[in-house]
């Protein structure tokens, strides 16, 4: 994780995923990248309609970027960069286009990026753009709701199926594990449509860290009305700790590594989520 991307608003919510972003580039020794995403649209193009008057969009895209420049800078003014190196990068167009492009752009490893900015980022993480971002990215991302110190991070909450497809997925899992020295905890939710017994499926989630030689692992079983709720109520008791998922999965009632439930984690939970969209293999 050395080229680290970070969508910024210059909202508090981007600013804790900058400093996020930081302490992981410190442990690395990475740098980091702040993308702030210029739209037009909204703010403008929506109001020529009734402006009888030319508007010189290229002065305000002008302007845009100086009052960004000058943001960033204020910025660092409040976030210790210490010795990473950070520097800022404009776009213009839409929000998860320019993300995507710029994970390219920039070789970036993974996406740091805040779910509850006050004014755009709010949007990155819901509806489509999700699709777009979360499942559609080439690397993993980090979605962070609360300012959470990297190098506090002890446990991996890791929400799993049984079957042994997922050879990509545990591949990028355990380099996360291994970056934060961290406790994984293998975690499959049973809603009330399973019909496996807690000691079958506890021999499975077994038998799935023997063939894909995990260690440093404890096999949980949590009963919960949906996949969703388990998920988050584990993370809740489990101090220092982050959740990773794939954004890959089938529909179906016994599986839950679905988009849908990797969005409503990253939307409700108040611990960061890594995320991977990881071929099944």
């Amino acid at each position: 994780m050395k080229n680290i991307l970070v969508p910024c608003d210059f909202s508090k919510a981007s600013e804790q995923a900058l400093r996020f972003a930081i302490e992981i580039a410190a442990l690395s020794q990475g740098e980091v990248t702040v993308l702030h995403v210029i739209n037009l649209t909204p703010d403008y193009i929506q109001t020529l309609e009734t402006n009888p008057y030319y508007v010189d969009s290229m002065s305000i895209l002008a302007e845009l970027k100086r009052q960004a420049a000058s943001d960033f800078n204020e910025l660092k003014q409040k976030v210790d960069t210490g010795n990473v190196p950070v520097k800022l990068a404009i776009e213009q167009g839409l929000i998860s286009h320019a993300i995507l492009k710029s994970i390219h752009q920039h070789n970036a490893d993974v996406v740091v990026m805040a779910t509850n900015g006050a004014s755009g980022l709010s949007e990155i993480l819901v509806g489509s753009n999700t699709e777009k971002i979360v499942r559609s990215s080439p690397v993993p991302v980090f979605a962070i709701h609360k300012h959470q110190k990297a190098e506090q991070i002890k446990n991996i909450i890791f929400p799993t199926t049984i079957e042994l497809n997922k050879g990509a997925l545990i591949e990028k899992v355990k380099a996360l594990q291994a970056f934060f020295n961290a406790r994984l905890y293998l975690l499959h939710v049973k809603t009330p449509e399973s019909r496996q017994k807690d000691h079958e499926l506890k021999m499975a989630l077994e038998n799935f860290a023997r063939f894909y030689d995990l260690e440093n692992y404890l096999a949980v079983i949590k009963q919960a009305k949906t996949e969703e709720e388990g998920i988050i109520r584990f993370a809740r008791q489990l101090e220092f700790s982050i959740i990773a998922m794939s954004t890959h999965g089938h529909t179906g009632l016994t599986h839950f590594m679905l988009g849908s439930i990797a969005e409503n984690v990253v939307n409700h939970c108040p611990e960061a989520v890594w995320t991977y969209s990881a071929p099944e293999a």
